[in-house]
């Protein structure tokens, strides 16, 4: 973890590595939830853990409190399978450009996520945004103003994501990945 930090540029300590410490143990105890509806009733649920087994060691910083640090983690067979069906493909150099700005890096993983397995045009209502990236903001209209800004920086960075704010929301139109795909050549 602290090669590919410092390949993005985050440092390791002080108090970015203790959130990045934070935030390791946060998603290492996730557990998230799908429920599978069929009509308008749920039929069903999934649950998936995105960590099998984690080990945490107290970090000898010289702090009076010790704080974990993740040591090692093993993903679910679950998680994992489901990274390799459904790659989400990133530019380590679109993340270090956004590192110090997470709503624009949150824009971008979003942006990346979903663009390149759009079959069309796809509006996403600006509430439906304002839920998922505007919860520090009080009112609509507030978010309306900032997050086409936010979006900005990401396409900056994703040069091939192909969106349209609209009075109603973003449009969401069938893109490029930001990465490539890598060709393998079978040789005989």
């Amino acid at each position: 973890m602290r090669g590919w930090l410092a390949r993005v540029g985050i440092p390791a300590g002080g108090m970015t590595g203790k959130s990045v410490r934070d935030q390791a143990e946060r998603i290492s105890r996730c557990k998230l939830t799908f429920d599978i509806a069929t009509g308008n009733r749920a039929s069903g649920l999934v649950q998936q853990t995105i960590v099998d087994r984690a080990l945490f060691i107290e970090a000898d910083d010289g702090a009076v409190q010790g704080r974990l640090s993740l040591e090692t983690a093993k993903l679910s067979e679950g998680f994992f399978e489901q990274l390799r069906k459904h790659p989400v493909p990133l530019e380590e150099a679109a993340i270090k450009a956004l590192s110090n700005n997470a709503p624009a890096l949150d824009c971008y993983l979003w942006l990346a996520y979903r663009l390149h397995v759009l079959k069309a045009d796809r509006l996403v209502p600006w509430a439906a945004l304002k839920a998922q990236f505007g919860t520090g903001f009080s009112k609509l209209y507030h978010f309306k103003n900032k997050f086409p800004g936010t979006l900005a920086l990401a396409q900056a960075v994703y040069p091939a994501a192909r969106v349209e704010v609209t009075e109603d929301g973003v449009v969401l139109k069938p893109s490029r990945p930001p990465v490539a795909p890598k060709l393998i050549s079978a040789s005989r």
